[in-house]
């Protein structure tokens, strides 16, 4: 009989602190490492460590890939998917780092699952789990990040020895940095997000904001007019209920769509949803054919009882995609291809919405924009009364369920029918860089199976005026947005053999066509790609019609 005492349990730095901390960097590495030596000495074979690269500061991103075959790589992950309905999941942490319950949740979930009671959860799905994004704000730690400002309705409960920042080490914020992609962290996540081409995105963050008496507020991409919109449904209308209900069965935690009450004095004024931009990152992967799932747990809750309820979600959806394997692999596919099949032959009411704002101008006279959201549904959503609501209580009152509309539809405000391919010259190198780094094929003309290259007829802008409107929160600096004015027309030009091309014959053409079209709200323009251009020029983006564009309209009939 050994005398070897049983090694100690593993913990979290909030477990081993009893949520008075949450863990640094070095923690996280230190956690990982210990997870992968009991794992290796106990033989199991479910997790293995990679890493996504380094952040400017110099902190490595650990990836944890959870899989009970064995599918430690991107092609034996899809092959399992493809062949026995095993949908990868990536798990996406602590992108703000003053929101750490995701961070605090993953590694226990890892932990469970590689050592615990939680490995079936590697059983029918491939998890890739990123426990910590923004590592350089989170080693940034302050008591005086996210303190709670009732006048504000902002900050959230605890941790009570602080949480990094809300930006990077750079000062961006990496939520508002999808489609511009400043920050280098952005880039090593869209290199991962390319590599494992995930069928399910789970994205955790921390919500202040309005009172309510959810655990956590969920929500997905709600703009069904500019991406593929099967995968957008799917996850609204079959994922995310089946979800609410697992997890409010199983543990009695209460859920619901993300939102703010319109107005906080009096909620049956409705539930609103935030802008349809796809800088954020829900909208983002909209764009892409993919299941995407944005968390905001309870800023006002206990810490504590923030990472059981992100925990205990993160199960709860584990659990609904792989019953669902099947199905959701099969929205995929199909969104590839028929985004494909569309760029192949574009047809003439074939639209793609590319700007949701309304522009006005303020008392001095800066442009700013609007996003108005729509009703989606008649609701009701779990609050307290109006007396506790306006007198600001956040935890504890009485339940009170309000009736109201939600609001989470989005109408584009501008569409562009979609083209068959875009090209731009050879020596725009920094636009072709950025599309790759967007996981967008781009090739040359005379080398692209579309055979681009040569005269042909295309449709051009006209720069008619430019100007500046503000952009808020992205980053600690003000930044400011560039909005083209243009007007379209056709042309005949030559397309030349190096010049660059990007055809609509692949799955990331709806994300092509909103950065490179130039009145779009969040396109290359807008973040300044093209402030070459002045009024009077010609944007260096044409678009190569389909064939449906081109032929002339049939001969009227002589009777």
């Amino acid at each position: 009989m050994s005398d070897t005492p049983p090694p100690s349990p593993l913990l979290t730095v909030a477990e081993a602190s009893g949520h008075r901390r949450t863990s640094l960097h070095a923690d996280v590495v230190a956690f990982v490492d210990e997870l992968r030596c009991r794992s290796d000495a106990a033989g199991t074979r479910t997790l293995d460590v990679q890493s996504m690269g380094r952040t400017p500061e110099g902190r490595e991103l650990p990836v944890l890939v959870l899989s009970s075959g064995g599918h430690f790589t991107p092609q034996d992950a899809h092959e399992a998917a493809d062949r026995d309905g095993r949908p990868i999941v990536l798990i996406l942490c602590n992108i703000h780092a003053g929101e750490v319950e995701g961070k605090e949740a993953a590694l226990m979930l890892a932990r469970d699952i590689t050592l615990g009671d939680q490995a079936r959860l590697a059983v029918d799905a491939t998890l890739v789990i990123v426990p910590i994004y923004n590592a350089d704000g989170n080693d940034r730690i302050d008591v005086a990040n996210r303190v709670i400002d009732l006048s504000l309705m902002g900050g959230q409960a605890g941790p009570e020895h602080g949480v990094g920042t809300r930006y990077t080490g750079q000062g961006l914020n990496l939520n508002r940095d999808y489609m511009k992609m400043e920050a280098p962290e952005t880039r090593l996540l869209s290199a991962l997000f390319g590599a494992w081409n995930p069928h399910v995105f789970v994205d955790s963050h921390t919500s202040n904001g309005s009172p309510h008496a959810y655990a956590l507020t969920y929500d997905t991409a709600h703009t069904l007019l500019s991406g593929p919109p099967e995968p957008i449904l799917y996850t609204r209308d079959r994922l995310l209920p089946a979800v609410e209900q697992g997890l409010l069965h199983r543990t009695g935690l209460r859920t619901w769509f993300y939102g703010n009450f319109r107005d906080n004095d009096d909620p049956a004024k409705g539930w609103e949803t935030y802008p349809a931009l796809p800088r954020y990152g829900s909208h983002y992967r909209g764009l892409t054919g993919r299941l995407d799932i944005l968390l905001e747990a309870y800023a006002y809750a206990p810490f504590e009882e923030r990472i059981r309820a992100t925990y205990e979600v993160f199960v709860e959806i584990i659990e609904q995609t792989a019953l669902r394997g099947r199905e959701i692999v099969a929205v995929c596919a199909r969104a590839a291809a028929d985004t494909i099949a569309r760029g192949r032959a574009p047809q003439p009411d074939d639209v793609i919405g590319i700007d949701y704002g309304v522009p006005r101008r303020t008392a001095e006279g800066t442009l700013v924009h609007d996003y108005p959201c729509y009703p989606l549904w008649q609701t009701e959503i779990a609050a307290w009364n109006a007396d506790e609501m306006r007198a600001r209580k956040l935890t504890e009152g009485e339940l009170t369920f309000w009736q109201c509309q939600f609001l989470a539809r989005f109408l584009p405000e501008t569409s562009v029918r979609r083209p068959r391919a875009y090209a731009f010259p050879g020596a725009r190198e920094d636009v072709a860089r950025l599309l790759r780094a967007h996981n967008i094929v781009v090739e040359r003309a005379g080398e692209s199976e579309g055979h681009f290259a040569g005269e042909r007829q295309v449709e051009c802008y006209h720069v008619l005026s430019r100007e500046k409107t503000r952009s808020p929160d992205v980053g600690r600096e003000p930044r400011e947005e560039t909005v083209l004015h243009v007007r379209r027309e056709t042309a005949t030009v030559t397309v030349e053999a190096d010049d660059h091309v990007v055809s609509m014959a692949q799955p990331l053409a709806d994300l092509a066509i909103y950065l490179l079209e130039p009145h779009s709200d969040d396109g290359l323009a807008r973040w300044g790609h093209f402030d070459d251009c002045v009024p009077g020029d010609v944007f260096p983006v044409v678009r190569i019609p389909g064939a449906e564009f081109v032929r002339p309209p049939p001969r009227r009939k002589v009777e």
